[in-house]
């Protein structure tokens, strides 16, 4: 739990204090006067981030660090402090520095709800392969280690490719990046299919969102690897399309590529479905999401909910605050949205 939040020469604000209940919190105000940027901060101390931004770019104007810093239930205080000068980060709990790794192990889970996530059926398959290693990084303390491992060796290996179409690389330069390619694919693959099992395994539940009017819903991971024997078929692919990458400058297998879709009676989500029914099943994932995430880290993790509730309907509205009940809740507003409960807190800005 999060009891309070302390904010130095972050984004708008110079200095701010906030304290929270255990139920919903509600962040209200006008466009412009740091809503979001309350948010922001909770999801940087969650290890998480709302906007994807970079640290600089949060350090107030005209000053050169920013410091922010929460409380949890056993009165411990965990901050993150970046000078802008020397480009440096340091993690702390109780005032002692931690290394980025323990700092990850003493923060809190964060799940994040936002505009963006209702479309994304609608979006880039970029902005899918993200949900679902987002879930991961946020579950298996290895597995954001992993995945950039990854990352750098397909930057490698393209560029290896490009250089050989270009005539200043050799074919034989590819078989140490192939090689060690693979491997880390199969790695990043064994992590993937257990959220993709467990996602496919959950969803049918939401059949219930269409009434009588199907017969079957379907989470479908789209890869071209074959699960049953990944290392081997990844590296006969490398073998046989080796002239297609060179052409193409790229690697054209692996986690990178891939992408999900919703199929109600075998037909995509957003080609079958309303956009209520759409929003139902995207919110519906967001809840599985937490679900994975509670169930593979023993802890509840924190929800942020950044100007969405204004975009559903009342259903929709009602539905998600009474799924989320029993989670500590941000949720940022123009308007008092929610009900006045006891149970609530709230900060007009």
């Amino acid at each position: 739990m999060i009891k309070k939040i302390k904010l130095v020469n972050f984004r708008n604000f110079g200095e701010k204090d906030l304290d929270f209940v255990e139920g919903k919190n509600f962040i209200i105000g006008e466009n412009g006067k740091g809503k979001t940027n309350i948010l922001e901060c909770i999801s940087i101390l969650g290890n998480n981030s709302l906007l994807s931004i970079h640290y600089e770019n949060l350090v107030k104007k005209n000053n050169d660090f920013f410091y922010v810093e929460y409380e949890n239930g056993s009165y411990e205080k965990i901050s993150i402090s970046f000078d802008k000068e020397k480009n440096k980060k340091v993690f702390s709990l109780n005032g002692k520095t931690l290394t980025k790794t323990k700092f990850k192990q003493n923060t809190y889970k964060c799940v994040i709800f936002s505009p963006i996530i209702m479309n994304i059926m609608y979006l880039s398959p970029s902005l899918r392969r993200d949900f679902i290693d987002n879930i991961l990084i946020s579950s298996y303390p290895n597995y954001e280690k992993v995945l950039k491992q990854y990352k750098v060796i397909v930057q490698s290996r393209n560029k290896i490719l490009k250089n050989i179409f270009n005539g200043k690389s050799k074919k034989e330069e590819l078989e140490f990046w192939d090689d060690l390619f693979t491997k880390k694919a199969v790695e990043v693959y064994n992590y993937r299919f257990i959220i993709i099992d467990f996602l496919s395994k959950n969803i049918k539940d939401s059949i219930k969102i269409f009434g009588n009017k199907v017969n079957t819903i379907k989470f479908e991971y789209k890869t071209k690897v074959n699960r049953e024997n990944i290392e081997t078929y990844i590296k006969e692919y490398l073998n046989k399309n080796i002239e297609r990458d060179i052409i193409l400058k790229k690697t054209n297998i692996g986690p990178h590529i891939d992408d999900f879709d919703i199929l109600i009676d075998n037909a995509p989500l957003t080609n079958f479905a309303s956009r209520g029914e759409t929003k139902s099943i995207i919110l519906d994932l967001k809840i599985l999401e937490i679900s994975f995430i509670e169930n593979i880290t023993k802890q509840k993790p924190i929800l942020i909910i950044d100007d969405l509730l204004s975009e559903l309907d009342d259903y929709h509205r009602d539905n998600l605050l009474n799924k989320i009940k029993h989670y500590q809740t941000f949720i940022s507003l123009i308007n008092n949205v929610g009900k006045n409960k006891l149970e609530n807190k709230y900060h007009y800005l």
